[in-house]
């Protein structure tokens, strides 16, 4: 008895549970129709040398399937038309494509390579998809006055053991995601701030306008912020086939 009575003063009671958490970050940014935007991606390395890139990149949103982006970078001259088209699939793994103008060719990314670096980038193509709701089993770690604390185990092959986000109780945004490799490691932190509101569909959207990633192994850091934001655009799904890229 008297153990049964410790397991149960340990164990943690929410009214809220990490699931229903996510679920309402995930509610907060659907209605967008369609979007596009300028983005700058810096790469920094462990010794602070930094180089930048410009992208471009506009996305087409499906609520019921997935939605679907293209991502192409205007600058620097080398990788310049270099692109990126991302289908994103709520049931099955993501489908991408990555375009090099300089072979013209379309290479497909197959699911084990979506774990690698987007570009020598600290972001993978596993992060350029997005998290999907239904693919984690989620687990409300803390709750506080201000955050709540998700842990998510991906329920698929994924380059992740575990995703710990931390979310702003006020408005549901997220503050920063710990990334963990499969051995368990805490492998990269992104931190995501600049939030600015945008309006489109009768909805006001609050958007994270800079993500910064940090290599926690090799203190490598990316980031991306983004300029020109425009959402509520109505784009034809054919414009994001992967015939198109070229």
């Amino acid at each position: 008895m008297k153990y049964l009575i410790l397991a149960l003063i340990s164990t943690t009671c929410f009214a809220i549970s990490g699931l229903e958490v996510m679920q309402k970050v995930e509610k907060k940014s659907q209605g967008y129709i369609g979007s596009e935007s300028k983005m700058v991606m810096t790469l920094i390395d462990a010794h602070g040398t930094s180089v930048e890139r410009v992208l471009k990149s506009k996305a087409l949103e499906n609520i019921k399937e997935g939605d679907k982006s293209i991502s192409e970078f205007i600058k620097p001259k080398d990788i310049k038309g270099t692109k990126l088209l991302t289908w994103t699939s709520k049931s099955d793994t993501n489908k991408q494509w990555l375009y090099l103008p300089k072979f013209k060719r379309i290479k497909k990314i197959n699911s084990k390579n979506q774990s690698g670096s987007f570009m020598g980038s600290e972001f993978s193509y596993e992060d350029i998809g997005g998290q999907v709701l239904d693919k984690y089993d989620y687990k409300l770690l803390k709750e506080t006055a201000t955050e709540y604390i998700v842990q998510s185990i991906p329920k698929s092959k994924s380059g992740y053991s575990k995703m710990i986000t931390t979310i702003i109780r006020k408005d549901f945004s997220v503050k920063n995601i710990e990334y963990y490799n499969r051995r368990g490691d805490l492998l990269k932190v992104s931190t995501l701030g600049e939030y600015t509101t945008y309006k489109a569909n009768k909805k006001d959207f609050f958007l994270a306008d800079r993500i910064e990633m940090t290599n926690k192994l090799t203190k490598k850091k990316s980031i991306l912020e983004w300029s020109d934001r425009k959402l509520g655009l109505k784009f034809n799904n054919s414009q994001f086939k992967s015939s198109k890229l070229k």
